[in-house]
C-alpha cells in the first residue's frame, strides 16, 4: 500500500503543480517584485552608518564649522549628497550646486517644505516667520507680497535713495571713528531697513528698534533643527523649572521678543498715519493696498509679519558680509588696490561713486560677488524638508527629511571654483578655459527654488554702494606690528543661520588727503 499512496501523492502533487504552474509564477514574481521594491525603498543616500537606537547622532558635525564637516563626509563617501538618521529625523545634506539644482530647483514642488523646528518656530514663536514658515497658501502670499516689494524695479526706484543717504552716513561716522567699524556697519544696515520697512529714521546704534533687533538676534540666534527638543519633540511639554529644560525659559524671552520686534514699529507706523504723519515705506503701501491675504487673516497681521521678516532678516547678513570684505582687503591688498584704481579712473577725487557708475565698475562689481562667495554669511543656509517621498540617483529620500544645502561647499567647490580658499575677484572674468569665467555665486548664495531669498537685489545693491564707496574713501590694512595672515589665522566663524567673523584688528584711514571734506561736503547736501 505504501508504494502504491506515495505513487498517487506524487502524482497528485504533480498535477496540482502542472495545473497551478503560472499561478505559482506569478506569485514568485510579485514576491520578488515586493523585496526589489522594498529594497529600493529603503535604500538611502550614501552616509555612515546608523547606529542602534540613535542612529548618526554621533556622526553629525557638530561644535562650529559644520559646513567644513558635511563637505569632508561628501568626499569620503564620493557623493554630492550624504545622508543621516538621527533619532528617527531623517536628514540629506547636499553639497553641489549639480544636486543642490536637481532637488531644490527642478523638483521645488517636493523641497519647498520647512521642517518642524520645534524650538524657534512653536516654543519661539516663529512660525510667522516667512523664511521658516510651512509651505502653503499662506507662505506663498507672504512671498508674493515680499518679492513684488523688492522686485529690481523696485529697489532702484524707491530703496536707491535711501541706501545712498545712509552710506554717506555711515562714510562720516567711519572718519571720525574707524575703529568702531563694526558697530557703524550694525547701525547702517539697520538703518537702511528701518526706513525702507518702517520710514524710521535711525538716529543711533541705540536706537530702541535697533536695540531690539540685536536683542532678538542674541536670543534668537540658533541653528534650526539641532535642538535637542527639535530631536524629540515630546520634551517641549517639560515645564522650564524641570532639570535639562532650560531650552524653555530661553525659548520664553526669544519669544517676548519676536513678538514685540514685529509689532512695535508697526504700531508706530499706524500711530503716525492716524496723526496725519505717514512716511512713505513699505508698511504704508501694503496698508494702502488691496492685498490677496489668505482667509483666516487680518491685513494688519499680515502686514506686520510681512516688514518683520524683512526687519529680522536684512541687517544682520548685510553688516556680517561687510566685515567679510573688509577683512579680506587686509588680507589682499592687490585686490584693494587694483579696485580703487578703476574706481579713481571712472569716478575721480571729486565725488563719490554711485549706481550709475556700476557699469563702468566691472572689478567693483566682481569684489562684491567674490565677497558672497568667499565666506557664505548663511553657509548651510535655512533647512528645506521634503513634502513627499522622492527618489534620487537610486537612493529612497522619505517623506519629511529635512534637507541642507551646504552653501560653503558648493561655493568652494573646486571642481568649480579654482583655488577656492583665496579672495580672487578675476575668476569672475573670462578664460581659455572658462570663457564665460567662474560662476556667479548668487546662484547659491541666496538659497534655491522656491525658498530663494526674495531680498536678493537689495542686498546685492546694497552691498555694492557700501563696498564701492568703502574702497574709493579709504585704504584698508592690518594695524602696526602684525600681519594680515597673522590677523586671519586668529578669526573664526559662528555658527548659525547668519555666521559672524570673530572681532579682529585693522587699521582704516582716508586714501587720499580730500576724502574727510568730500565726505563732509555730500553728507551737508544730502
Amino acid at each position: 500500500m505504501l508504494p502504491e499512496l506515495t505513487s498517487a501523492a506524487l502524482s497528485s502533487g504533480y498535477y496540482l503543480l502542472t495545473l497551478n504552474g503560472s499561478v505559482l509564477a506569478a506569485c514568485v514574481a510579485l514576491i520578488c517584485v515586493y523585496a526589489l521594491t522594498r529594497r529600493a525603498d529603503t535604500r538611502r543616500p550614501p552616509g555612515p552608518a546608523p547606529k542602534a537606537l540613535i542612529g548618526n547622532l554621533t556622526d553629525v558635525p557638530s561644535g562650529g564649522n559644520e559646513w567644513l564637516g558635511y563637505a569632508a563626509l561628501a568626499r569620503k563617501y564620493a557623493s554630492d549628497v550624504v545622508y543621516f538618521t538621527v533619532l528617527g529625523t531623517h536628514l540629506l545634506v547636499i553639497n553641489s550646486f549639480e544636486a543642490a539644482r536637481d532637488l531644490l530647483d527642478k523638483r521645488g514642488a517636493l523641497y519647498s517644505d520647512r521642517p518642524r523646528l520645534v524650538m524657534i518656530k512653536e516654543l519661539m514663536d516663529w512660525e510667522w516667520n516667512l523664511i521658516l514658515m510651512s509651505y502653503g497658501k499662506l507662505f506663498l502670499a507672504y512671498r508674493r507680497t515680499v518679492q513684488q516689494e523688492f522686485q529690481p524695479t523696485n529697489v532702484a526706484e524707491l530703496h536707491h535713495p535711501v541706501m545712498t543717504r545712509e552710506v554717506i552716513a555711515f562714510l562720516g561716522r567711519l572718519l571720525s571713528t574707524p575703529d568702531n567699524l563694526v558697530e557703524h556697519l550694525k547701525h547702517m544696515a539697520a538703518a537702511i531697513i528701518m526706513m525702507v520697512t518702517y520710514g524710521h529714521q535711525v538716529e543711533s546704534i541705540h536706537d530702541t528698534y535697533v536695540a531690539l533687533a540685536e536683542a532678538v538676534r542674541e536670543h534668537a540666534e540658533s541653528r534650526p533643527g539641532v535642538e535637542i527638543v527639535d530631536m524629540l519633540p515630546i520634551l517641549k511639554y517639560l515645564p522650564a523649572w524641570f532639570p535639562g529644560a532650560s531650552f524653555q525659559r530661553e525659548a520664553a524671552i526669544a519669544r517676548d521678543l519676536s513678538f514685540r520686534m514685529r509689532t512695535e514699529p508697526f504700531k508706530m507706523v499706524k500711530e503716525r498715519a492716524d496723526a496725519g504723519r505717514s512716511v512713505p515705506c513699505m508698511a504704508t503701501r501694503l496698508l494702502s493696498q488691496d492685498l490677496q491675504i489668505p482667509d483666516g487673516i487680518s491685513q494688519d497681521d499680515f502686514v506686520k509679519n510681512s516688514c518683520g521678516v524683512v526687519y529680522s532678516a536684512g541687517a544682520d547678513t548685510t553688516a556680517a558680509a561687510l566685515r567679510n570684505f573688509t577683512l579680506a582687503m587686509m588680507v589682499y591688498p592687490e585686490v584693494q588696490k587694483k579696485a580703487q584704481a578703476e574706481l579713481d579712473q571712472v569716478v575721480g577725487r571729486d565725488r563719490l561713486p554711485t549706481f550709475e557708475d556700476r557699469a563702468q565698475l566691472p572689478y567693483v562689481s566682481k569684489v562684491v560677488k567674490e565677497s558672497l562667495r568667499w565666506k557664505a554669511v548663511s553657509p548651510l543656509g535655512v533647512p528645506h524638508a521634503t513634502l513627499d517621498r522622492d527618489e534620487y540617483q537610486g537612493a529612497s529620500i522619505p517623506k519629511g527629511t529635512t534637507v541642507l544645502a551646504n552653501i560653503y561647499a558648493i561655493l568652494h567647490d573646486k571642481s568649480v571654483y579654482f583655488s577656492p580658499d583665496s579672495f580672487n575677484p578675476d575668476r569672475y572674468s573670462p578664460s581659455p578655459g572658462k570663457p564665460e569665467g567662474e560662476p556667479d555665486p548668487a546662484r547659491a548664495a541666496f538659497g534655491f527654488g522656491r525658498r530663494i531669498c526674495p531680498g536678493r537685489f537689495f542686498a546685492e545693491d546694497s552691498l555694492f554702494l557700501t563696498i564701492a564707496s568703502m574702497l574709493h574713501v579709504f585704504a584698508i590694512s592690518p594695524p602696526e606690528g602684525t600681519t594680515a595672515t597673522k590677523v586671519y589665522d586668529s578669526v573664526k566663524w559662528s555658527s548659525g543661520l547668519v555666521s559672524h567673523p570673530t572681532a579682529f584688528p585693522f587699521i582704516i584711514t582716508p586714501r587720499f588727503d580730500t576724502a574727510p571734506s568730500l565726505v563732509h561736503a555730500v553728507q551737508a547736501s544730502c
